[in-house]
């Protein structure tokens, strides 16, 4: 996390998640410095397709950590913030100049959208680094996404993105190795497969070593195995896709 005299890549590169967080409060003017920071990212056509809700009572964040399957650093993080994907604000301006459209059910406007908000959220995550705190981002708020929007009141054509715990970590933490940068750079065009595999493969060793000295992971510690049982993972969340549709974001 940030120090004195870092520079903005030596934060990026420290970057690691932190799930364990000292009592320390953050004020509401640093939240709203944060989110500041986040907005000052690039936005498509300048449309600021996003809105940040941040839980400040006790009891609602008790309530999303329940939906967020009980995460402990939902619970101790110091400020808790609900990144939302958000057209509504769009969609008053067109009815401030009575346009009628059905862009919000085009799969660009949802793009759109979504790609604003990750911008906003990575901001906001690097400037909590270079200020000294942790973060973690809480991709569980997607789990129960029409109770989520219950929760948050999120009118047509808005959805919960992700979370993110902001607070003072209380542990050291470790920064994770990450694929070779050729498995992620590709020149011109995407590498063949002859090429990638025997990158993924090196990366298992990596990884594998990583998570062993760890005690992660012990049915398959290699990269790809573990992938391979995530990937699939994501049918659980078949619910989102339900949510998309009844919040207006997708046509049926």
């Amino acid at each position: 996390m940030g120090e004195a005299g870092q520079s903005v890549i030596e934060v990026l590169m420290d970057h690691r998640s932190v799930r364990s967080f000292t009592d320390e409060a953050i004020s509401e003017d640093v939240v709203r410095t944060l989110v500041m920071a986040g907005t000052r990212a690039s936005t498509s056509s300048n449309m600021q397709a996003y809105a940040v809700i941040a839980i400040t009572e006790a009891d609602q964040k008790s309530r999303l950590a329940s939906l967020c399957s009980d995460q402990k650093q939902v619970h101790e993080s110091a400020a808790f913030l609900v990144f939302c994907a958000d057209l509504h604000k769009l969609m008053l301006a067109c009815r401030m100049h009575e346009v009628e459209t059905g862009a919000p059910g085009e799969a660009e406007a949802l793009l759109v959208a979504v790609v604003d908000t990750a911008l906003v959220m990575q901001n906001v995550a690097v400037a909590s680094e270079s200020l000294g705190y942790g973060i973690c981002m809480i991709g569980a708020i997607r789990n129960q996404p029409a109770a989520v929007g219950e929760a948050l009141g999120l009118p047509k054509h808005v959805m919960a993105i992700s979370g993110m715990c902001i607070g003072r970590s209380a542990e050291a933490g470790e920064v994770k190795p990450r694929l070779d940068l050729d498995a992620i750079l590709h020149m011109n065009r995407y590498r063949s497969d002859g090429e990638l595999l025997p990158l993924l493969e090196a990366y298992d060793d990596v990884q594998s070593q990583w998570y062993a000295e760890r005690d992660m992971h012990p049915r398959d510690p290699r990269w790809t195995a573990v992938m391979s049982r995530r990937l699939p993972g994501v049918e659980k969340r078949r619910s989102v896709g339900t949510f998309l549709r009844d919040q207006g974001f997708l046509s049926r």
